[in-house]
């Protein structure tokens, strides 16, 4: 739907829903998940409970929906970068992207995040039809077409090694209560990192 074709009614459920999700991101980073009610969420946010499940299935879904916030977003990074970006280029935007969306989200809500998937377990977070994969495998793909990153190993197992190695930077981060600038370490490693896979 076009913005300019929106109705003063499809706005107001727009804001609604913005407004309830980043009600429940504060609250879950402030009191941590368990600790959270459906109810609290919607008393803060100033809606009816019957509103909150018209647009999510459970307080899970808001745990997806910044998973997929991050897909967006990273995508929409990728694009714009210069088409004379090399697929090493394309994997640094990624890990780079993913240590700042950390940062703007804030150590308390990426523990929660982590400690929810521990605990609980989204499979859309490991989930290898998740744009954040699908764009890493296919600058890698890409990289071992041209001859640029080894083609002994797959994309696809690459690829599982670049986000396990974000992933536990991200998670090491927490550790350390965020205690240095995880996008600078997360950098600095990639670069010490990527060398290994040029081709042989």
């Amino acid at each position: 739907m076009k913005k300019e074709n929106l109705t003063s009614r499809d706005l107001q459920a727009i804001e609604s829903r913005r407004k309830i999700f980043n009600t429940a991101v504060q609250l879950i980073a402030e009191k941590g998940f368990d600790n959270v009610t459906v109810e609290e969420i919607c008393k803060k946010s100033g809606v009816a409970k019957g509103l909150f499940y018209h647009y999510f299935k459970s307080k899970s879904d808001i745990v997806i929906e910044t998973y997929m916030d991050v897909d967006i977003k990273f995508s929409a990074e990728v694009m714009a970068l210069p088409a004379t970006a090399t697929p090493y280029d394309r994997i640094i935007c990624a890990v780079s992207f993913q240590a700042r969306y950390a940062k703007a989200k804030g150590l308390e809500f990426v523990k929660q995040i982590y400690k929810h998937q521990l605990d609980t377990g989204t499979a859309f977070f490991i989930s290898e039809d998740r744009a954040f994969f699908r764009l890493i495998r296919d600058a890698i793909r890409e990289g071992q077409q041209e001859n640029q990153i080894r083609s002994d190993v797959s994309a696809e197992v690459l690829t599982r090694l670049v986000l396990s190695i974000s992933r536990g930077i991200t998670y090491d981060w927490c550790l350390h209560d965020g205690d240095y600038d995880i996008e600078e370490v997360m950098k600095r490693s990639f670069l010490m990192l990527l060398p290994s896979f040029h081709t042989i």
